[in-house]
């Protein structure tokens, strides 16, 4: 990689980590801040729901941002407006505040994490794009992981952790400004016609519904697995230690598949992932109260799982440059994170009608779906041209 290119690489893989940082801190931040202020807990989750809502609401015009400003000064901008919501309530220290500054803040990094993948896209090359995009992953996790034990150093109460939450979001600002701007490297294309935007977003139909399902399948896994394994006789930390493993698989594979996507072909890496997703998921009734294989089975789960959403990201740098970089990125962030708000509340009703099986049933059968939907011939469009 040479000179010139190399720091618009390094410095959007900064971001994504700055990013990431800022997530993993901010909600125990603001549980623990609250619930310090003998604040009722419907509303302590009611400030969480602000943040998570950010993506459906300012999605939709992210791509007419992304085209009027561009990602420099789009992403900036974000990093900013973080800034002064911490500063706010380090300011006015009022229950409203708290409220307005978390729904701006969780819009904000809603829509960074949507913009930063839009602008790694645009500034890696082709041939190491599932390389760098999975390590992206991998940072990201990384540093979410990180953002709690910051909290523990700093504490909820006081100014300390305001400031501290501050610090690195100006430095936000000052890399993403210090970036050349991504749109003259993702403008091989004409930003086109309305139409021709619907028409990148049918394409991309499959990875639309791979973003969805695993949000789906993700977000169900994470919330119901504790209840799998107190069904089935584990003890609150071990049933616990289930979520763990799968997110650590999420952590370590995605950056796996993404140099296998780079050295064996994309479109069948992502098959041999949903394939991986739907034997996993299906295995861990068999594998329950087996320690030595329920482990590995957890790990591959959540990895492939997570792994759909990043060979995602993989694929629509692939095809899709310019406005429709922009239009499909976003359709397939708030895919997913529709399929987040969704998640749980379907299959635990299942689960209710039918027992706790219906957790890796469904899940499995959704990825299945996906799979037979993928090995379709393609049409059109090569949604993941082989290398």
């Amino acid at each position: 990689m040479t000179a010139k290119r190399f720091w618009p690489v390094a410095g959007v893989l900064l971001l994504i980590g700055i990013e990431a940082l800022l997530f993993g801190y901010s909600y125990p931040f603001f549980s623990l801040a609250l619930e310090s202020k003998g604040i009722a807990t419907w509303l302590i989750g009611l400030n969480a729901s602000l943040a998570g809502a950010g993506i459906l609401i300012f999605g939709p015009f992210l791509p007419a941002l992304i085209d009027r400003l561009g990602l420099k000064f789009l992403v900036a901008a974000q990093f900013a407006l973080s800034f002064l919501s911490f500063a706010a309530i380090l300011a006015f220290d009022h229950l409203a505040v708290w409220f307005v500054a978390r729904f701006v803040m969780g819009t904000c990094f809603s829509a960074l994490w949507t913009t930063t993948e839009i602008w790694l896209n645009g500034v890696v090359d082709d041939r190491n794009r599932g390389r760098i995009v999975g390590a992206s992953g991998t940072l990201y996790a990384a540093c979410q992981f990180v953002g709690p034990l910051m909290l523990s150093a700093t504490g909820s109460t006081g100014s300390l952790p305001l400031i501290a939450a501050m610090a690195p979001l100006a430095v936000g600002v000052a890399v993403a400004l210090s970036i050349r701007s991504a749109v003259g490297e993702t403008d091989e294309e004409e930003t086109g016609s309305a139409a021709t935007l619907r028409t990148a977003l049918g394409l991309a139909g499959a990875l639309i519904a791979a973003a969805f399902l695993t949000g789906v399948g993700e977000t169900a896994m994470q919330s119901l697995l504790p209840l799998y394994g107190l069904a089935h006789g584990l003890s609150e930390a071990a049933a616990s230690r289930l979520v763990a493993v799968f997110s650590l698989g999420e952590a370590i594979l995605v950056a796996v598949l993404g140099w296998m996507a780079d050295r064996y072909g994309r479109r069948l890496t992502l098959i041999g992932c949903a394939a991986l997703a739907v034997v996993s998921t299906l295995a861990l009734p068999f594998v329950m109260g087996r320690g030595l294989i329920l482990e590995p089975v957890l790990f591959i789960a959540g990895g492939t799982v997570s792994g759909l959403y990043t060979l995602g990201i993989v694929l629509i740098g692939q095809d899709f440059r310019g406005q429709r970089l922009a239009v499909v990125s976003t359709g397939f962030a708030m895919a997913y994170s529709a399929g987040s708000v969704v998640g749980a509340t379907p299959i635990g009703y299942l689960i209710d009608l039918f027992g706790v099986e219906a957790l890796p049933l469904t899940v499995a059968l959704g990825f299945l779906a996906l799979m037979a939907f993928l090995v379709r011939p393609r049409r059109r469009i090569e949604l993941a041209a082989e290398d």
